[in-house]
């Protein structure tokens, strides 16, 4: 796999206008700033691919959607049915459609692994134990600018082959497992 990087133009603008009068309220101030961020932060957000074969559900996030963006590496426009990225978190999380299986999945999963050890532009290489549907796994490897970047990733093997990736060249491979914790396949 080639390093790629995630280009994402956008801007928010927010303006608030203030007056020199206080407004006298039940809740102090502070209090109010403390719900509204616990809030924000067990907010639930769910993200589906535009096949409507994948959803991911996360809790404190901030996705948008980053189809305008560089697409990752060794995944074509046709394969990709998902791509979000949170800035406040600097994660991009994708999810591609590699169609059919060709093999059957304890082949499948045995080669992903093997081919993932054999990657020498890979780096702290980890694979979890596969199942009959579903293989985690996990690496890292230079990014643009030589920035380390961290992939989570989950292999799904259905009637059609998936990826389910969240990369982050500053959030910890934990944060990135955190992000894939609910992947649903639909039924």
């Amino acid at each position: 796999m080639k390093p790629y990087a995630f280009v994402l133009v956008a801007a928010a603008v927010l303006g608030l206008g203030a007056c020199s009068q206080k407004v006298e309220t039940s809740v102090p101030a502070d209090s109010a700033q403390a719900s509204a961020a616990s809030d924000a932060a067990s907010a639930v957000q769910t993200l589906t691919g535009s096949d409507g074969k994948i959803s991911i559900v996360i809790q404190g996030s901030n996705f948008a959607d980053a189809s305008g963006g560089e697409l990752p590496a060794g995944v074509t426009a046709g394969e990709l049915t998902l791509l979000q990225r949170d800035d406040t978190r600097d994660i991009t999380l994708y999810v591609a459609n590699l169609g059919a299986p060709k093999t059957d999945a304890k082949t499948y999963f045995a080669n992903l692994k093997a081919a993932l050890g054999a990657d020498k532009s890979l780096s702290d290489v980890q694979t979890g134990a596969a199942t009959d549907t579903r293989m985690n796994y996990r690496f890292a490897q230079n990014g643009a600018d030589n920035a380390l970047l961290r992939e989570n990733c989950i292999a799904i093997y259905e009637t059609g082959l998936y990826n389910v990736c969240a990369s982050s060249s500053t959030a910890s491979q934990e944060e990135l497992a955190a992000v894939l914790k609910e992947v649903n396949l639909a039924k």
